[in-house]
Order: C-alpha cells, then structure tokens, then sequence
C-alpha cells in the first residue's frame, strides 16, 4: 500500500541565532505597519487599519491547520512557541508575520482600489505580491527555522511556486473585500473587518491550493504535484483576473479612446 501521508522532518532542530534574527526582522516590519496603520486610521478617522491589522495577527491561529495540508514544518525542538496545535509548535514570530504581510498589503491595496487601479497595475501588484513572499519566506527556508517537505515542485530557495502564488493573491481579494463592503462596514458593524481577514485567508488558499493538497498527500510522487502545482498557479492568476475584470477600468487602445473623445 502506498504511503500516503509525507513524513515530516521531526528530528529538525531550531537554530537558535536565526530564529532570532527572523523574529527581530519581522517584529521590526509589524512595527513599521503599526506606525503606518495608527496614521491611516487618524488620517481617515477609523479604525478600519486597526482592525484590519488586528485581523491579520488573529489568523496565525491558522497556521498549524495549513501546516498539516501544505506539509510545512517547523522544528519542535529548540524553540519557545506562540503556541502548540496538532502537534505542530508554530513560531513566535509568525504573528507579526500574518500581521504586515497580509494586513498591511490587504489594506494598501483596499486603498489603491478606493482611488481606482487600472488592469496593469493590478498585475503588477500581483507580481509584487509573488516576489515579496519570496523575500519573507526564503530567509527562514535558507537559514532552516522551517521547511517544506513531501513531493514539493518547482522550489525557489526553499520555496515552491505554488505556494507563493496562492499567497499573491490574499492582499488583493482582502483590498477588494473592504472596498466592496464600505458601505456595510460602518458604526458598528465595522467590527466584521478583523473577523474578515481569516475568512479572505481561507478563502484564498483553499480555492487556489486544493489541487495541490490533493496531490501531495495522494503518494503519488513529484510528477503529479508539479502538475497540481501548475493549477494551483493558474487558479491564482484566474482569481486575479476576475478581479482584474470586475473592478479595474477597461483599457481603451488609443485610436478607440481618440474616437470616443470626439463623440
């Protein structure tokens, strides 16, 4: 029978120092959205970045149960957990982690949508998005505070493709969602917004992530995963494309736009 199950590197051992300078380096980024976010919310006289930031560091609570489907692992031993959940120790530093990552880009993007954001730009966005969970994940990856283990395609220091572009997406569907919901989330009702962030978050990686899922606990090797890997990827993309389409200004060519100005 095979084995469907991957098995976990559990004799992994933190590294001390840079679990440190992980920790130091994500504390320092959540301090800076904090300052950001107290001056978005003065500025605009709501507790809407609040919420949204306060949104962001509840959803680590997440982790652990994407930890089990993604097959990522962080090391039991040599670590003082935020805490502990299906047997799995999740970091101290993933909830300034959750916290600026997905908070202070969901919300950047809830402002760029606000001022209206052209279909190029958002795919801009979107290439940003990939690259920047790039730079926040590799470091741990590289430095061995926690891997990604099983079958797992198309690795980028540590990182598969797939996974940074289901993260691509959750800043924009979480802009898109505040905007869309303005005129609900007022006077108390406001208060949905934090609840919002998790929900977005699960929306996001269980819609793009689930072939990939399937794949890596199906014990059917790396062929297959790289396949579900790609539609993974391409699901992303199409969730930013609906978007791109529903929201963002179509494109007139330039002999089109000179004709509707004479009309």
């Amino acid at each position: 029978m095979i084995e469907q199950i991957p098995a976990a590197p559990v004799a992994m051992v933190m590294p001390s120092l840079a679990n440190l300078i992980i920790a130091a380096l994500n504390y320092t980024l959540l301090l800076a959205v904090v300052l950001v976010m107290i001056r978005e919310a003065w500025k605009t006289k709501s507790p809407l970045p609040l919420l949204c930031l306060a949104g962001g560091a509840v959803s680590c609570l997440m982790e652990p149960i994407f930890d089990v489907v993604m097959c990522v692992w962080y090391p039991q031993y040599g670590q003082v957990p935020l805490f502990r959940n299906f047997d799995i120790s999740v970091p101290l530093w993933l909830l300034p982690a959750y916290a600026w990552y997905i908070s202070g880009q969901g919300y950047f993007m809830y402002r760029q949508f606000q001022g209206g954001i052209s279909a190029q730009r958002l795919w801009v966005f979107y290439v940003l998005f990939y690259f920047s969970d790039l730079l926040l994940e590799a470091p741990g990856l590289v430095l061995h505070i926690y891997a990604y283990y099983g079958a797992q395609p198309l690795k980028i220091f540590g990182l598969p493709l797939w996974m940074a572009a289901a993260n691509a997406v959750m800043p924009i569907l979480l802009g898109i969602t505040y905007k869309s919901l303005e005129t609900i989330l007022r006077g108390p009702a406001m208060l949905i917004a934090a609840p919002l962030v998790p929900v977005i978050i699960g929306c996001a990686q269980i819609s793009t992530g689930w072939p990939t899922w399937f794949a890596l606990h199906s014990g059917t090797g790396l062929a297959w995963t790289t396949l579900a890997s790609f539609i993974t990827i391409g699901l992303s993309a199409m969730l930013n494309y609906l978007v791109v389409r529903l929201f963002c200004a179509p494109v007139r060519a330039p002999a089109a736009a000179a004709l509707y100005s004479h009309v």
